[in-house]
């Protein structure tokens, strides 16, 4: 099992995309953050950006074929998308 993250500056894409996974049963469930600060430095400044984050549980085995899934539907404007073990779950 993991937790499947997907970072986005467009909630609504991330609420297309939920939707899509959760239809296709290529993940169980979708929690959307309500905006993050997210903060990188470029040059020598301090840069902020509001992010959301998706996250949403599915088997490991799913996680190349929602991949190419996004891949395929997004190209160039393909969020972040990465996953995180879930190592006990009762």
């Amino acid at each position: 099992m993991m937790t499947l993250q997907i970072i986005a500056t467009d909630k609504s894409l991330l609420e297309k995309i939920a939707e899509d996974l959760i239809e296709s049963h290529l993940i169980a469930n979708a929690i959307i953050s309500q905006g993050d600060i997210y903060k990188t430095l470029v040059g020598s400044e301090i840069e902020n950006q509001i992010i959301y984050t998706l996250k949403g549980i599915s088997k490991s085995l799913l996680f190349s074929k929602i991949n190419n899934r996004l891949r395929s539907q997004y190209g160039d404007q393909m969020p972040l998308l990465y996953s995180e073990p879930i190592i006990m779950i009762d």
